[in-house]
């Protein structure tokens, strides 16, 4: 399978970024790519990013923290765990920092892993933002961004469950 969906909100969902994909693998196997660090690491993230910190607790409260450097500039995210459910959801709330240029952003981003099989997972992202602080373009370029992100890191967790 390699069904696509992206989403920008509209009407009530206005506030809420969705995109999906849908991989032929066990839905366990999906799911322990994003919450093994050493894992994830290898795919979570812009495209051509090079990761220099990344650091993840896969429990309530654990903290998320990554540091890429992109196109020049280091962004610098951190966050943590709002809730975890083996092997269905995972929260997260993340921010940035306005170092090195980057403009600060706050979001609540949850994946949910739905098996439509026993081989195969559709990964469902949802983004709600938070807070822009000064992002360029406000909340809709920053919704946007979220979906080229989340479309990247998607697609290279396609290349890694390969």
């Amino acid at each position: 399978m390699n069904a696509k969906a992206n989403k920008l909100p509209t009407g009530e969902e206005r506030d809420v970024v969705t995109i999906s994909r849908d991989y032929d693998f066990p839905r366990e196997s999906v799911f322990k790519m994003f919450t093994d660090p050493r894992k994830a690491a290898r795919f979570f993230g812009p495209e051509g990013a090079e990761k220099l910190v990344f650091e993840l607790d896969p429990r309530p409260g654990g903290a998320i923290r990554i540091h890429d450097r992109y196109e020049g500039t280091v962004a610098k995210t951190s966050g943590a765990i709002v809730e975890i459910v083996a092997p269905e959801l995972l929260v997260f709330r993340s921010a940035t920092t306005p170092e090195a240029g980057t403009a600060p952003w706050e979001a609540l981003q949850s994946v949910t892993f739905e098996a439509l099989g026993p081989r195969s997972t559709r990964v469902i992202v949802r983004v709600k933002v938070l807070a822009t602080g000064s992002f360029p373009g406000g909340v809709e370029s920053l919704q946007e961004g979220f979906m080229g992100g989340w479309g990247e890191t998607l697609e290279m967790l396609r290349r890694e469950l390969r």
